[in-house]
């Protein structure tokens, strides 16, 4: 296919998802021959629910692929009751042992949109304190729950922040018949902006989420408190929010982004849609082993290191660079180099663990 033809996907799951999570989403222009081009794409990102939400009162309900996504919302809305009594349990028991955690991204944002079923459920985010980091983990590491529990220790992860700081502005909401701790709705439009960010935007989904985050702030949201003092903060979620304006449609009037009104950089659109007309996505490719499964195999390292080459807005984040139009390739580089040099130093574990499970089955197989 040409690459203008390929170009053009990324473009079209852009517009498909423009303003998908409004109550009343405008019509959609869009022909049943290119929503069958991007259909995988959208299936395949957790986007099919809100697609089925934006067409379901147009022609382009009766296309082949409309009952997909229509399956996928149905999915959603089971899938979003399961969750939530995961929720309940995984609650419960870090209390039990003295925890409290605070949810974030995942059902914590779902619940803005206007159907729950509009959003794909996968991992339940949970933040702690590093000092109970072990201790949270612990305890849910024998949990036979159908959604996998993602401990993350405070918010290193989400461009960091002092724990208790964040901790005082958090809130309760009740979940079924449990009280929830969540963030405020300004720490965690920073930490939605910065997550997508950091896998590098591969999931359109992820800014849909940043879109319904700014869009739903009360009249006294307090931009300085989402921003913090940190310029690289606010340059990273103000990106964020530029680029769900740019792509699809989001109103960012009266923030901190509208007055920016310098062009994105001119490689940032580009890296995105790159990501999202693939059906392989770097990231996704990463997330399918661990680097250190490679070793067990090496004609399979030079693939490991392959796959593991950080596209330009991961690597932004990665070496906690800024967003501007300098070249991204240093970039790329230092959080490759830094990846590797992480890699290399767990080698010898490995290597012993290695040279003792040959061992081993050398010994197993003498019996």
């Amino acid at each position: 296919m040409a690459e203008a033809s390929i170009k053009s996907r990324g473009r079209l799951v852009a517009a498909m998802l423009a303003g998908s999570w409004h109550h009343s989403p405008k019509a959609v222009e869009c022909i049943a021959s290119e929503l069958e081009e991007i259909a995988p794409l959208l299936l395949k990102s957790g986007a099919a629910a809100l697609c089925w939400w934006r067409i379901r009162g147009s022609n382009l309900r009766t296309a082949s692929v409309a009952e997909e996504f229509h399956q996928a919302y149905r999915l959603n809305t089971l899938q979003a009751a399961l969750h939530q009594q995961t929720i309940e349990r995984t609650i419960a028991l870090l209390r039990s042992a003295g925890i409290e955690p605070i949810l974030v991204k995942g059902w914590a944002i779902a619940r803005l949109y206007p159907e729950q079923g509009l959003r794909h459920y996968g991992d339940i985010d949970l933040c702690v304190r590093p000092r109970q980091f072990m201790d949270a983990e612990n305890a849910v590491r024998n949990m036979s729950e159908q959604y996998k529990v993602d401990l993350h220790c405070g918010f290193e992860k989400f461009g960091g922040g002092d724990f208790d700081e964040i901790y005082a502005r958090t809130e309760l909401i009740r979940v079924g018949e449990t009280d929830v701790r969540v963030l405020s709705a300004e720490d965690h439009l920073r930490v939605l902006s910065i997550h997508m960010l950091r896998e590098g935007a591969w999931r359109p989904l992820w800014l849909c989420d940043v879109a319904v985050a700014v869009e739903s702030r009360s009249e006294d949201f307090n931009w300085n408190q989402s921003l913090g003092k940190n310029r690289r903060w606010s340059n990273w979620v103000n990106s964020a929010l530029r680029l769900a304006h740019e792509l699809i449609g989001a109103d960012i009037n009266s923030t901190p982004a509208d007055e920016k009104l310098k062009p994105l950089p001119h490689w940032l659109v580009p890296a995105i849609l790159k990501e999202w007309e693939s059906l392989s996505p770097s990231m996704r490719q990463r997330h399918r082993a661990p680097m250190a499964s490679y070793w067990r195999y090496p004609s399979g390292v030079l693939a490991g290191f392959r796959h593991r080459w950080p596209n330009p807005i991961e690597a932004t984040i990665s070496v906690k660079g800024s967003f501007n139009g300098l070249p991204r390739f240093p970039f790329q580089l230092g959080s490759y180099l830094a990846r590797s040099a992480k890699f290399a130093s767990r080698l010898p574990k490995l290597l012993r663990e290695k040279a003792e499970g040959s061992r081993q089955k050398a010994q197993d197989s003498k019996y």
